[in-house]
């Protein structure tokens, strides 16, 4: 009984590699070759067979020309990234860092005044009302923008440099800077 599954096996298994060991397939048209992916282990000749030629189709519909996920309705706020970098002196700075990206968010809030140095969801926790305030675009002017900045975090205005980078939801890139 044992040798009868043996001799039925290895043959089977011998035509399932073979199979398995084509690197292209073809659609019903033949049109169309996709390549399969070597990591692909499963040898279900009839799953595997007809291999979706779409399959980032479905991943890319969703990204904006600049690799950002989704569209701003996607987005919290109206920025996908936000880093705020306020100078006092050598050794003392209020640092903001916050990115949303296909991969996920990340946030840090590291402020040596009051020894306070926040990560993932405590420092969002601790953002998220600034965030919300926050009511600029693109098209706003420098200073007013630095100011409003300021204004919702409370910044004291005995720094000695202000920087902010902001990439806006629409991909739009621009950069704040006071020195005192």
């Amino acid at each position: 009984m044992k040798n009868w599954k043996m001799a039925l096996g290895v043959p089977l298994l011998f035509v399932m590699l073979y199979g398995c060991g084509s690197d292209k397939a073809t659609d019903k048209t033949g049109d169309t070759t996709v390549k399969q992916e070597e990591t692909d282990t499963n040898t279900n000749t009839d799953t595997n067979a007809n291999t979706d030629t779409n399959t980032n189709t479905d991943t890319n519909k969703d990204m904006n020309n600049n690799g950002q996920a989704g569209t701003t309705e996607n987005l919290p706020y109206n920025f996908a990234e936000f880093s705020l970098d306020v100078d006092y002196s050598p050794t003392e700075s209020y640092e903001v860092d916050y990115e949303n990206e296909t991969t996920g968010v990340e946030v840090e809030l590291d402020d040596d005044r009051n020894n306070v140095k926040l990560r993932g969801d405590e420092a969002l926790s601790k953002l998220e009302p600034m965030f919300k305030k926050l009511k600029f675009d693109a098209s706003t002017a420098n200073d007013e923008v630095i100011d409003h900045v300021i204004s919702v975090f409370g910044i004291d205005k005995n720094y000695t440099s202000f920087e902010l980078e902001v990439k806006f939801a629409d991909g739009t890139e621009k950069e704040y800077k006071k020195t005192k």
